[in-house]
């Protein structure tokens, strides 16, 4: 395998500043659904008791997010990957180590908090006060996927690339030429 590009989600200006505005445009999405809800039929609960709850929510489902990361790279890197967790530059992460994935599963393990814990915040939202509370933990937790939604599109725009191998700043996009072993530009 060869590579074909890097994505440095840390050290890629164009890329971080992507990152922010996708994150701004999701979580103001988030806030003005919530305001728009609340209006149309209330906060569900005592309105600090809502804010608390979307505090703790929103905090919990950091690390639960990274979890769902490690369990999807285990699972489809069917035991072939270390994974390690950290903290850099506001940011959690997880990284897995070891063989890459293909493009397929690599986005898999990319896109999975983001259904998996949104919609696990929406079923909590709900149960707890009602559609605003659920909207807005969703919206919130989705404006945190914003690193995970820019390295999926800059998977799927890379022709070429079939494998992905995680790396400390990002991802190496890799094309499978039929050799097996990966040749680093």
């Amino acid at each position: 395998m060869r590579s074909v590009a890097h994505l440095d989600i840390l050290g890629d200006t164009p890329l971080a500043r992507r990152m922010v505005v996708v994150s701004a445009v999701l979580l103001a999405v988030g806030f003005v659904g919530a305001f728009l809800l609340v209006v149309a039929g209330g906060w569900g609960m005592d309105v600090g008791a809502w804010f608390a709850v979307s505090v703790v929510a929103s905090l919990v489902a950091l690390p639960v997010h990274e979890l769902v990361h490690a369990a999807a790279f285990l699972l489809l890197g069917h035991g072939r990957v270390r994974i390690r967790f950290g903290y850099q530059t506001g940011m959690l992460y997880t990284r897995a180590e070891g063989e890459p994935l293909t493009r397929g599963r690599f986005i898999v393990v990319l896109l999975a908090p983001s259904v998996l814990v949104t919609a696990a915040l929406v079923v909590v939202g709900e149960l707890v006060a009602g559609p605003s509370l659920a909207w807005v933990l969703a919206w919130a937790h989705l404006s945190g996927c914003a690193g995970d939604l820019a390295m999926v599109g800059g998977i799927a725009r890379t022709s070429g690339c079939t494998h992905v191998r995680d790396t400390d700043t990002g991802v190496e996009l890799l094309a499978d030429d039929g050799g097996g072993v990966c040749q680093r530009h």
